[in-house]
């Protein structure tokens, strides 16, 4: 039974990562033809913006005891009505293509709209996504190795729920953070150098003659 339930997580898991990678590239690549030729320190603090609403909007969940800004639906239970009369596979991956969309199910964190928004705006590298998949569908099968995630979710069952929306608003907090480093060393990786302001003024390279002798 327990190496049944870890296929079933696992398959669940690699279908979530890979949707979750998909829509996000998807999101980036329309950012490239709409919103890319914003300023990059605008796009930057839109996304910071963003961060900071999350944050109170997840906090604002934590207390309440509810999940956080999102669609009221959670992947329907028919796909698993006992009768086993599809392959194993199909359900768990059907679960996990449906939740790795991020948008489509109930959320414990901003988190999921941000990193969305953020790939709009270019702003989140186009493979975040599968980082985003992978840190939902590693713990999932930790979690099935050492017990029954069967509660993983559920409305006032608090342990884990809160502790992913916790774990939310700090990567919130961070993720300003990491944008504006981003930003100040594309910025300093884009300004011309020292050397290079010398030859476009003299013609030569530093410590050169401007006539070219050396």
């Amino acid at each position: 039974m327990r190496r049944r339930n870890l296929r079933f997580i696992a398959t669940l898991a690699l279908a979530h990562i890979a949707a979750a990678g998909f829509m996000v590239a998807v999101l980036y690549q329309a950012g490239t033809v709409t919103s890319a030729h914003l300023p990059s320190h605008v796009r930057v603090a839109a996304c910071a913006a963003a961060a900071a609403a999350g944050i109170v909007l997840d906090a604002r969940a934590i207390r309440r005891g509810t999940f956080t800004v999102g669609l009221r639906r959670q992947t329907t239970k028919r796909l698993s009505d006992g009768t086993e009369t599809a392959p194993g596979w199909v359900t768990p991956l059907l679960w996990g293509l449906d939740t790795g969309l991020v948008w489509t199910t109930f959320r414990m964190s901003c988190a999921s709209w941000v990193l969305l928004f953020s790939s709009l705006l270019t702003v989140a590298p186009q493979w975040s996504g599968l980082v985003y998949g992978t840190c939902f569908g590693v713990p999932l099968v930790i979690a099935t190795l050492i017990g029954d995630p069967a509660g993983i979710g559920r409305r006032r069952t608090y342990s884990l729920t809160r502790l992913t929306q916790t774990a939310g608003i700090v990567v919130l907090m961070l993720l300003p953070l990491g944008m504006a480093g981003s930003h100040v060393a594309r910025r300093a990786s884009a300004a011309p150098s020292s050397a290079h302001l010398i030859v476009n003024a003299t013609g030569s390279p530093p410590g050169g003659d401007p006539a070219g002798g050396g």
